[in-house]
C-alpha cells in the first residue's frame, strides 16, 4: 500500500533561493528531455536512457539519482511541455531526515556535495507523517514539487486474511449501489449511497452555466472550490458507510476496473465525466487497509449484461437506462443493483484458493451462461471457450425488486 504525506516547509531567503533556482533548472531539463523523447518513441525507457543520460550529466550538476527520476518523468509523461516538475531523492542515499530539539528537517541532495537541509513546518502533516512511521510505515523516497513543497512517500505490506462474504459496489453517475452476497449465493443486504453528491453536483452545474453566461471568474473559481471540497468530504462519508457495513457482514470490497472510454456526445459526458471514481477508489484503497478489509479489483466483462435469475447474457440497458430487462426470462430489476451483484457474484467466483483451471474449461457461448458461474474470457488457451474459475455453491436468490 502506498501514501502520500505534504509537508509544508519553512525555509530561510537563501534556502529557497536555491531551493527555486533547482527547481527551475529541473523543470529545463525535463522539457529537454522531453524533446529528445521524440527520437526514442515507441523503444522505451532503456533507450531514451541510453541516448540521454550522458548529455543529462553532462550539461547539468545534478545528482545521478536526480538525472534518473527525470528521464523516468520524461518517459511517463504525456504532454510535450511541463510546467513544472516533482523531483524524487532516495533515502539515504540522496536524502535524509533528522530532528533538532525543536525542528523537523529534511535534507535533499540537489548537486554533487551539496545539500540543502530544509525545516519542515511543525502542524498536523508532520504529526501525522510521524504517527505512520511509528505505525510501521516506510519512507524511501521524498520529492521536491513546484511549488517547493516536500512529498514523503510511504509504503506498508501486511497480510491481509480473507472474509466470509463480499460487497460489491457499482459506481454509476447518481449514486453507489451496494450488496452483500455470501458464498452460497444469498444476497443478504443491498441498498444505495451517496445521491446527496449528483443532487447537489446538479445544482453546482446550474449555478455554473449561469456564472459563466456573466463571465464572472472569481465566482467561478469559489464555486470550483466548494465543489471539490463538497465532494471530497461526502466520498469519505460514503466510504465510511462502506467500511462499516463490510464489517458489520464480515466482507471483503469488491468494485470493477473502469477504463477510460471514448466520448459519446455532450450531454452524456457531462453525465459521465463527473463521476468521481479515481478519488473515490483512492479513498476506499486506504480505508480497506486500515481496516484489514481485501478490496478486489475486477474487470467489468458483462456485469450489466448478466442476468441475475437466468444467467443470460444480453444486450445491456434497455430503452430506460435505470431499468435492465432480460429478453430471455423476462426479469425486470434496477440495473445499478444488479451490477453490483454481479460484481460481488464474480469477486467469489474469482477466489484463488480453490481455482482449478483444467476442470473448468467448457465449450459454451457468451450469449447464453450458467447460472450457477459467472463466465470471464478465456485465459487458458482453450479455443471458443470461457474459463469458469470457481464453481459456485448454490444458485443466487432471485432479485425481484427495483
Amino acid at each position: 500500500m502506498l501514501r502520500a504525506v505534504l509537508l509544508q516547509i519553512e525555509p530561510t531567503k537563501s534556502k529557497l533561493k536555491r531551493l527555486r533556482e533547482f527547481s527551475s533548472n529541473a523543470c529545463l531539463e525535463l522539457n529537454r528531455l522531453l524533446s529528445e523523447r521524440k527520437s526514442c518513441s515507441g523503444f522505451g525507457l532503456k533507450e531514451l536512457h541510453r541516448k540521454t543520460f550522458s548529455t543529462s550529466k553532462d550539461n547539468t550538476r545534478f545528482n545521478v539519482q536526480v538525472i534518473c527520476s527525470l528521464i523516468r518523468q520524461a518517459n511517463r509523461f504525456k504532454g510535450e511541455k511541463a510546467e513544472g516538475v516533482t523531483v524524487k531523492f532516495n533515502v539515504p542515499r540522496n536524502c535524509k531526515t533528522f530532528k533538532t530539539k525543536s525542528k523537523f528537517f529534511v535534507e535533499l541532495g540537489t548537486y554533487p556535495r551539496n545539500r540543502i537541509a530544509v525545516p519542515v513546518k511543525q502542524n498536523r502533516n508532520l504529526q501525522r507523517f510521524e504517527s505512520l512511521i511509528q505505525d510501521g510505515w516506510i519512507c524511501k523516497t521524498f520529492g521536491l514539487t513546484p511549488a517547493l513543497q516536500i512529498v514523503a512517500y510511504l509504503s506498508k505490506k501486511k497480510e491481509i486474511p480473507e472474509r466470509k462474504n463480499v460487497l460489491g459496489i457499482d459506481v454509476n453517475a447518481k449514486c453507489f449501489a451496494i450488496s452483500v452476497v455470501s458464498p452460497n449465493g444469498k444476497i443478504l443486504y443491498q441498498t444505495y449511497l451517496g445521491k446527496q453528491i449528483w443532487v447537489k453536483r446538479k445544482k453546482i452545474m446550474e449555478r455554473r452555466s449561469l456564472l459563466q453566461f456573466f463571465n464572472a471568474k472569481r465566482k467561478l473559481k469559489r464555486l470550483r472550490n466548494r465543489e471539490r471540497n463538497f465532494v471530497k468530504t461526502n466520498l469519505g462519508q460514503v466510504v465510511r458507510e462502506i467500511i462499516e457495513i463490510a464489517k458489520r457482514f464480515d466482507a471483503d470490497i469488491a468494485i470493477e476496473n473502469l477504463k477510460r472510454f471514448k466520448p459519446i456526445g455532450r450531454k452524456f459526458n457531462k453525465i459521465v465525466m463527473r463521476i468521481p471514481f479515481a478519488k473515490f477508489k483512492s479513498i476506499l484503497q486506504q480505508r480497506c487497509f486500515d481496516n484489514d478489509i481485501n478490496l478486489n479489483v475486477g474487470d467489468s466483462w458483462h456485469t450489466s449484461k448478466w442476468c441475475s435469475r437466468c444467467g443470460a447474457v444480453g444486450n445491456g440497458h434497455s430503452a430506460n437506462y435505470a431499468i435492465f430487462k432480460c429478453k430471455n426470462c423476462g426479469q425486470v430489476v434496477n440495473s445499478d443493483r444488479k451490477a453490483s451483484l454481479a460484481i460481488a457474484v464474480k469477486s467469489l467466483l474469482e477466489r484463488t484458493h480453490t481455482v482449478n483451471p483444467n476442470e473448468f474449461c467448457v465449450q459454451i457461448s457468451n450469449r447464453r451462461v450458467p447460472v450457477s458461474g459467472l463466465l470471464r474470457s478465456n485465459e487458458i488457451g482453450c479455443n471458443n471457450a470461457v474459463h469458469l474459475t470457481q464453481p459456485f455453491d448454490g444458485k443466487p436468490t432471485p432479485f425481484m425488486g427495483g
